[in-house]
């Protein structure tokens, strides 16, 4: 109920306000910069992460009849994408409402190489293949999330929730020199809308099928000429799909609920301070792990009276752990953002805390039966993280410019798999294991311009991480860590094309895997990153294409092992090399006024090295032949793809827009996206292959229109409107068989807003 009522509360103070307003903007969402192409690269409402304005690139004098400039801050200052070398995807708020974006997950359908799953309770991401199987403290994700400029030590409570945000940015690629901790893969950039001194306000509902529900908004209120608030809020609920067969009950359901509050104190144009206090809570179904392998695969299934796999993927028949409550996190996160700019310096400040507590209940013998041979997991964990940065910036606009910086990170975080056989608690105490991490990483960059159009840039990161691990009534152990991160670019611009070269080195440290008993020590991981690319405007600003090819060395990747019959030892550790070769590509045309064309892909071959005994799921056999079960076992993957990679991704997609009828404008947006097989896990989970994703297309469709005064605005939504079978995750757990996931099928409803 709290949820409901903060959303009435929201909903309530700005239609208050929408009545009183006297003045009506265009209906568009609040950018920094305007942005009308929903491409990869995708025109954005930018704001800088905690850097300067004044040092973005000069932009040339926009035409309206061509693509807006899009400015990132992939690099630590505000500069136009088309002159950073980097392979950067970016979505702005106008391209989250046509394509009904709300959360990460769903980034992935127009960002070619990102891959997330959120079966497990977390968010498992994969840029180009580099991702982890498994993330828990101790064994951190590759992709670093950062929201407004303050890193995400874990992406608990499954997918993040994307309000209000003035930009996003997808970062392909080791991003370790500038923005650090374990972004061997690259990183994401979540920016959220900073109060402005203009009194306005937007809210959003939305009504669909499968009881889908959504009310969302924010008001900016100037109360003073240098004090401005803003609040934003969201209450999303997402119906069941999966009917449990014993009882009835629809699982995958979901309850989210979000309020964060800012506010901007600007005395003069050379500093800035702003303070954001944000609450996240969410709530969902336990996970509808479905049986997938005959009943001979599967250690209860003969005893669950139900013949598997289920002819509808769209059922399961499984236990109600915990009243069918099966993830419940709550997250509070505090951020300061300080800017002071000395004319040719500019400092900027990060100062966040983050604390979040999370529990998952899930049955894992994938089946109804209740006894002492089934098996129920529930996970409890925390983490509170303190960050600091600082980083000055030049602009002299000179031959040489240069960046340094430092940050600084705490975190202690709790973790437990508890293994239960009672279906509704009380649970005993779980045997929790703490891990304290505290990392220090001074960095720092110079740009050369010796040549008109010609920059060279060196730089690099030097990172000491200091870990500390228990289990309850066990001595701490300690480890250290330390690695250097060197990045080299070496770029040319030239009229409409830019052209680079780059060497960037990822590093993540080594930690203690904290499901292991007792907590396993393994070794760092590291890529080295080669790539070439190329970024073209045409004179006429109405085309705009970018390339990148890339080689990945990969060494001793944290690849996670899972032994769930083992009751302790249930996840190690293991550290296997990989190649990954690659091509992207993205491209937006805007061939009328009036019609827009969208389109990007990713080419991928990736295979592991030297991966001799990966841990897998093996089937087992009777004298007779015949299948009587699955274990635990090796296999050699050498040469196997690595999880998460399919050979080939792509998407189009277009935009009509105009006038409709006398002075009514609207839009409709059309959106079809492929993507090819892929593993969910090393080797598709074993010999029986059935971790996997086949190949598939998904499409989303999108209008609105709005009268002259764009007081308001009426449209739809249509996702996954192909109604594709595709799985949130397949996986393979001996002795139980293997389960899946299935995402949501086809999804529909209506969108109004009013904007004051």
């Amino acid at each position: 109920m709290k949820e409901l009522y903060a959303s009435v509360c929201i909903a309530a103070l700005l239609a208050s306000n929408a009545a009183a307003a006297q003045t009506v903007p265009p209906a568009t969402p609040e950018p920094a910069v305007t942005a009308q192409s929903p491409a990869a690269a995708a025109p954005v409402a930018a704001a800088p992460v905690a850097v300067p304005e004044p040092q973005a690139a000069p932009a040339a004098a926009e035409d309206p009849s061509g693509l807006a400039d899009i400015v990132v801050t992939a690099q630590r200052r505000s500069e136009n994408l088309q002159r950073v070398p980097i392979a950067i995807t970016t979505i702005s708020p106008e391209v989250q409402t046509k394509l009904n974006i709300r959360d990460l997950q769903t980034l992935q359908i127009i960002t070619p190489g990102l891959s997330v799953s959120t079966g497990v309770g977390y968010a498992m991401t994969y840029i180009r293949g580099v991702g982890a199987n498994f993330s828990n403290p101790g064994v951190e994700n590759p992709i670093g999330v950062y929201i407004d400029g303050a890193y995400v030590e874990r992406g608990k409570g499954g997918n993040l929730d994307v309000l209000d945000t003035s930009s996003v940015q997808v970062l392909k690629g080791p991003q370790g020199t500038l923005w650090g901790r374990n972004s061997t893969g690259g990183a994401i950039l979540v920016t959220t809308a900073d109060p402005t001194f203009e009194q306005k306000g937007r809210l959003t509902g939305q009504y669909g099928n499968i009881d889908h529900r959504l009310i969302e908004g924010y008001m900016n209120i100037p109360l003073s000429d240098t004090v401005a608030v803003r609040v934003a809020g969201r209450y999303r609920k997402e119906g069941g799909y999966i009917r449990n067969l014993p009882d009835g009950f629809m699982l995958g359901g979901l309850d989210v609920y979000t309020i964060r509050g800012k506010i901007l104190y600007k005395p003069n144009s050379d500093f800035s301070a702003v303070l954001g206090i944000q609450h996240d809570s969410r709530k969902s179904s336990i996970d509808a792990n479905a049986q997938i392998l005959p009943d001979a695969y599967c250690l209860l299934c003969s005893q669950s009276g139900y013949t598997h796999p289920y002819a509808d993927p769209y059922t399961t028949a499984i236990n109600l752990i915990n009243n069918g409550v099966g993830n419940v996190s709550k997250n509070d996160s505090y951020n300061l953002k300080l800017n002071y700019d000395f004319d040719k310096i500019n400092i900027s400040s990060v100062t966040a805390y983050n604390k979040n507590t999370d529990t998952i209940y899930t049955d894992t013998d994938l089946t109804n039966v209740n006894n002492a041979s089934s098996q129920n997991f529930v996970i409890p964990s925390t983490n509170k993280t303190f960050i600091q940065n600082i980083t000055a910036t030049s602009s002299f606009g000179g031959m040489f410019e240069g960046m340094v910086g430092i940050d600084y990170l705490h975190d202690n975080s709790s973790y437990a798999i508890n293994i239960v056989q009672i279906i509704n608690g009380p649970y005993p105490p779980a045997n929790l294991a703490f891990i304290k991490t505290e990392s220090v990483s001074p960095y720092g960059e110079i740009n050369f311009k010796p040549l008109d159009g010609l920059t060279i840039t060196g730089g690099g990161r030097y990172t000491s991480d200091v870990r500390k691990g228990r289990r309850n009534g066990e001595p701490n152990q300690r480890i250290k860590f330390t690695s250097f991160s060197p990045r080299v670019v070496v770029a040319y611009e030239t009229g409409p094309v830019n052209v680079y070269a780059s060497f960037n080195k990822g590093n993540k440290a080594g930690g203690f895997s904290s499901p292991a008993i007792p907590l396993q020590v393994f070794l760092p991981e590291k890529l080295d990153a080669y790539e070439i690319g190329a970024k073209f405007v045409s004179d006429d600003r109405r085309f705009r294409g970018n390339i990148a090819a890339y080689h990945y060395d990969y060494s001793q990747i944290q690849t996670v092992a899972i032994n769930q019959g083992s009751g302790t030892n249930i996840g190690t550790v293991q550290n296997p090399d990989a190649k990954l070769d690659g091509i992207d590509v993205d491209a937006n045309w805007k061939a009328t006024d009036w019609f827009e064309i969208f389109a990007g892909g990713t080419y991928l071959h990736s295979e592991y090295r030297n991966f001799v005994n990966a841990g897998v799921q093996i089937p087992v056999f009777g004298a007779n032949g015949n299948p009587i079960g699955t274990s635990t076992g090796t296999e050699n993957l050498s040469g196997f793809p690595l999880p998460h990679a399919p050979k080939f991704t792509a998407f189009i997609g277009g935009t009509i827009s105009g006038e409709v009828y006398k002075g009514w404008t609207g839009q409709i947006t059309g959106f079809l996206n492929h993507s090819g097989a892929f593993d969910f896990f090393s080797g598709a989970g074993g010999p029986l292959r059935v971790d996997r994703q086949s190949s598939f297309e998904t499409a989303r469709l999108s209008g609105s229109i709005s009268p002259p005064d764009g007081r308001y605005e009426l449209g739809f939504f249509v996702d996954n409107a192909t109604d594709a079978k595709t799985y949130n995750l397949r996986f393979t757990t001996a002795p139980f068989g293997a389960y899946q996931i299935i995402n949501r099928p086809r999804t529909y409803g209506l969108r109004v807003s009013v904007n004051y």
